[in-house]
């Protein structure tokens, strides 16, 4: 399942950001409200399109979206959950074995002695 972060508004003039995965609710940061961010956030964007500026027409957007990464990065270490496919990719290469060796035991080899 694709990941999605939104918004809602917490207090008078905050708004926290969430993300959600396989049905998990993740907190991210809270910030200053913003309509932009609101309008842009409030029904949710995948993670796919946060790197895609071409549909934010605000600073406040854009900035946020400059931010989003390195909170991402931060579930992902905390909670143990893959959200980028690099980080999936990397967690399936991590427990395939390069190489298969026998263990070399010096103690079961045969020695010549003159």
């Amino acid at each position: 399942m694709q990941a999605k972060i939104f918004c809602r508004t917490v207090a008078k003039g905050k708004q926290s950001f969430y993300m959600t995965v396989n049905g998990q609710k993740y907190f991210l940061f809270t910030q200053d409200y913003r309509v932009s961010n609101k309008e842009y956030f409030q029904s949710g964007v995948s993670i796919s399109e946060i790197n895609n500026y071409s549909g934010a027409h605000s600073t406040a957007v854009r900035k946020t979206l400059d931010k989003l990464p390195v909170y991402i990065r931060y579930v992902e270490k905390e909670f143990g959950v893959a959200i980028y496919e690099k980080t999936k990719q990397a967690r399936q290469k991590k427990n395939q074995k390069a190489y298969k060796r026998k263990k070399f035991l010096w103690q079961h080899l045969d020695w010549e002695v003159a």
